[in-house]
């Protein structure tokens, strides 16, 4: 009976040292909760149990070298949790059908982990991420992942004071997106080949509500950014700086109906439609110090198009179809930018009919020309070539 009661002891204080050892050098371990690791096995209740052992002790669950198998239900994070990884070699491999993988809350972090979506269930811009940010605030994710999720892999919905930088994003469908979301900064960030956007910034309900704000994109390179590279809609206090842009199926930094924003030090070419765009009543916008090379190719369907532009700098004409409201863009400032234009019919910079305010001054121009006018869906377009250097003066709107 002795012997029994000793032995029992012996285990339940083992596992008491191995679990506070645990805690003491490396936060919470998901393989002291059984998590394998070895890309087959169901991690998730292992995962699960350190993640609510996390919620009253360490707060920090680290993950070790290995394939996790998780899924397709979501693991959702306590508060003030850290999830650590150990780099490229800490995969976590979502199962198939796989939706969200992750939910934050309140002062979460994700570092050092790669996300497998190779089973992923494929989605659009406005349905679920793999990782969800839903009314929480001041979350970090850094030098995290992802390689082929076909959806949102970082979705902010109602998220305030979120930091994303240093990650990788490869072959998804949207890399990051945020809905009436403030206070973000994005940086540092690598991502390619997406099929839908980027970066999506959205503020905008039904051209009512602009409520997006203060938001930092600076330091990303987009390689292949889907229609979109980085683009923004209804948001305020935006600064896009010093990003590379290689690519984009309609245009690469974009804003709609957008206010007090600067586009500084980036640098764009590969884009379609407008290296630098702004469509739908965009206010009090800078751009420049930009580089843009206007060098998409032309096909012959391009060139039969009645409205097809390429463009470096691109200020949309009015589309009341779309938005009653559109009144063109006001007090915009356009200033020492190198545009350079390839071959064929391009325009430099082309400054959509009904713009007021707009300053055009000390552009280094290689080609294309700077160019006012145009109507939404009426043809043929009429357009008037403008000096290099110009301000288009406020006018009276068309009615």
């Amino acid at each position: 009976m002795l012997g029994f009661w000793l032995n029992n002891f012996c285990r339940t204080l083992t596992l008491a040292c191995l679990t506070a050892g645990a805690v003491m050098a490396d936060g919470l371990n998901v393989a002291a909760y059984g998590a394998k690791g070895d890309g087959k096995t169901d991690d998730s209740p292992a995962f699960r149990q350190a993640l609510s052992a996390a919620g009253t002790a360490a707060r920090i669950v680290t993950v070790p070298p290995g394939t996790y198998l998780l899924g397709p239900q979501p693991l959702e994070l306590p508060a003030n949790v850290t999830l650590r990884g150990a780099g490229a070699t800490t995969i976590l491999k979502a199962a198939s059908g796989t939706t969200t993988l992750l939910t934050l809350k309140d002062g979460d972090a994700l570092a050092d982990l790669a996300f497998d979506g190779r089973q992923v269930k494929p989605g659009e811009a406005n349905d679920p991420g793999l990782i969800m940010i839903r009314g929480a605030k001041a979350i970090r994710l850094d030098r995290l992942r992802f390689d082929h999720v076909d959806r949102d892999c970082v979705f902010l919905d109602h998220a305030d004071n979120i930091i994303i930088a240093d990650c990788e994003f490869t072959t998804v469908g949207l890399a990051i997106n945020t809905v009436f979301s403030h206070r973000l900064r994005i940086t540092g960030n690598r991502i390619t080949d997406a099929r839908v956007h980027g970066v999506e910034i959205w503020g905008m309900y039904n051209w009512e509500l602009q409520d997006t704000s203060n938001i930092i994109i600076t330091g990303n390179y987009v390689k292949n950014g889907g229609a979109g590279a980085i683009w923004a809609s209804g948001g305020r206090d935006l600064v896009l700086a010093n990003n590379v842009i290689d690519g984009a199926t309609d245009v690469g930094l974009d804003l709609e109906w957008c206010e007090n924003a600067v586009i500084t030090g980036n640098s764009v070419r590969r884009c379609k439609n407008g290296g630098i765009s702004l469509f739908f009543s965009c206010r009090n916008i800078a751009i420049t110090g930009n580089a843009v090379t206007n060098d998409y190719p032309i096909s012959e369907a391009d060139a039969k198009e009645a409205w097809w532009v390429r463009s470096g700098i691109w200020l949309t004409y009015p589309n009341r179809g779309e938005f009653k409201g559109d009144q063109g863009h006001r007090d915009i400032t356009i200033v020492g930018n190198s545009i350079t234009c390839a071959p064929g019919q391009r325009r430099a910079i082309w400054i959509g009919g009904e713009s007021q305010n707009v300053v055009i001054n000390a552009n280094a121009i290689n080609g294309g020309g700077v160019w006012y006018g145009g109507e939404h869906q009426v043809n043929p377009m009429i357009l008037s070539e403008l000096p290099a250097n110009t301000v288009v003066p406020a006018v009276p709107p068309k009615k």
